[in-house]
């Protein structure tokens, strides 16, 4: 009936609403939810002043994001940390929200062993395949205070892409060519520890 209740366990050192302006409220978060009307009641559990309720009834909405979304929207969320097990210390961390925005940061190898990263920004082409982008290097030599007085430089090393389409939620492929190299493609999958 999309009512949740949330027994609170710890103790709490101030009861509201006598808590003073600047106290530290506690965050809780009650994970994904389908669109819908909900309500929410938390409880005071036994090791707390009181057993009753902070919070009674208290209406909320969840709104589907893919309305604001304009087609071809994704259905699957691929964030996170994506390998190749074939090539340890090699891998993507990729950053995709709610309105479909991606951001991928590649951390590899110059062909001399030397760590490298990358970025790129594609927009999706299809449901589960993105545009081909500018692969981005950045670099800016080290200064003596925070951030470094230096300018940093950008440099287009190339182009990318990520297709996910027909592999599923946990394994895709990125397609990827260097400037003046050869196209190549690389499978990978979501690291899972």
């Amino acid at each position: 009936q999309n009512k949740i209740t949330i027994t609170v366990g710890e103790q709490l050192t101030c009861c509201v609403p006598t808590c003073p302006p600047n106290f530290p409220y506690d965050e809780i978060d009650i994970g994904r939810l389908p669109a819908g009307n909900y309500t929410i009641t938390t409880v005071l559990g036994p090791s707390n002043f009181s057993g009753g309720p902070a919070i009674t009834n208290a209406p909320f909405t969840v709104t589907d994001a893919r309305l604001l979304k304009t087609a071809p929207y994704v259905r699957l969320d691929y964030s996170g940390h994506w390998w190749d097990p074939n090539d340890s210390g090699w891998g993507l961390f990729i950053w995709h929200d709610a309105l479909d925005n991606v951001l991928a940061a590649w951390f590899t190898y110059t062909p001399d062993g030397k760590p490298m990263w990358y970025v790129f920004q594609p927009k999706w082409q299809t449901a589960g395949a993105t545009f081909t982008s500018n692969l981005m290097q950045t670099s800016r030599p080290p200064g003596t205070t925070s951030p470094p007085p230096n300018p940093t430089s950008i440099t287009v090393a190339g182009t990318a892409s990520l297709d996910f389409t027909n592999f599923g939620t946990d394994v895709g492929k990125i397609t990827y060519t260097f400037t003046g190299g050869p196209t190549l493609t690389r499978s990978i999958q979501r690291f899972k520890p």
